[in-house]
């Protein structure tokens, strides 16, 4: 049995319980496009009872043979795990719950805009994939390899659907790569000031103002970034050729810089919880 069909399988027996989950991790960014291994199955799960969860766990079919040992966890009130079996190379599998995750937002916000896709030969509801790009802002460098990989995934596919004025808004407000911004130049969409503008004042990464600002120029834009990115953002940005390679640059110091304090928070936050 394959990752994609023992996780459908795993599904299937958690069905039975009537408990609302979303698929995260590696076999939601597999489910978009990355190709990748993994030997865990995360979810975001939403539950009455967080103290619950081992009991309906040992309730349910799959598990009802005893193959369930609960493992450590640095913050136990949000995040569980359980080893639930051994491969045959003998490599242990584990089944991961989140009930709140400190990057996303609350539950029945991220499944109302889930995205349901056929995996492992079952309907799976997936957390969307913005969301998915927020959860892996982490300090684990794999986390940030997937991220470069999903950008492109995202911006491929808005790109694709950008076919009217306002899923070009769309498109734009959430372009992060370079090969999405090279499309976005090469079929006209940042030529577009009213559109751009749009989707500068709905954009929530400072990566994708980057890539929008000069394609404004002249325009009085308030930029809400602080600090480095907001001092980039309100000087050099304003006054280079869009799709230079000054501006490809900028974009990139941005990047790090972003990336940097993501990883700074992430550490801050996991040292406040084991303090």
């Amino acid at each position: 049995m394959n990752s994609e069909t023992r996780l459908a399988q795993i599904l299937a027996a958690l069905d039975q319980l009537g408990w609302s989950y979303l698929v995260m991790g590696g076999h939601a960014a597999r489910y978009y496009g990355v190709s990748r291994n993994t030997l865990d199955y995360d979810l975001h799960l939403s539950l009455p009872n967080w103290n619950d969860l081992d009991a309906g766990l040992r309730g349910c079919s799959l598990f009802a043979a005893g193959q369930l040992a609960e493992g450590p966890s640095w913050r136990p009130d949000d995040f569980r795990r359980f080893c639930i079996g051994r491969l045959a190379d003998g490599r242990e599998e584990w089944l991961e719950f989140w009930r709140r995750n400190h990057l996303l937002p609350p539950f029945d916000e991220l499944y109302a805009r889930r995205e349901d896709g056929q995996y492992g030969g079952r309907l799976l509801p997936f957390l969307a994939l913005p969301d998915l790009l927020r959860s892996k802002e982490t300090e684990r460098e794999s986390d940030w390899q997937d991220i470069a990989l999903l950008e492109e995934i995202l911006d491929a596919r808005n790109l694709a659907r950008a076919t009217d004025a306002d899923s070009t808004v769309v498109a734009l407000s959430q372009l992060r790569s370079r090969r999405g911004f090279r499309q976005a130049l090469a079929d006209d969409s940042l030529h577009q000031p009213n559109l751009v503008a749009r989707a500068f004042q709905e954009a929530a990464s400072p990566i994708t103002r980057g890539w929008l600002l000069p394609a404004l120029s002249g325009a009085q834009i308030e930029v809400p970034d602080g600090g480095v990115i907001g001092e980039i953002l309100a000087g050099p940005l304003k006054k280079i050729p869009l799709g230079s390679n000054r501006h490809i640059a900028l974009v990139e110091a941005i990047r790090r810089l972003y990336k940097q304090a993501a990883v700074a928070a992430d550490r801050a936050d996991k040292l406040k919880t084991l303090g």
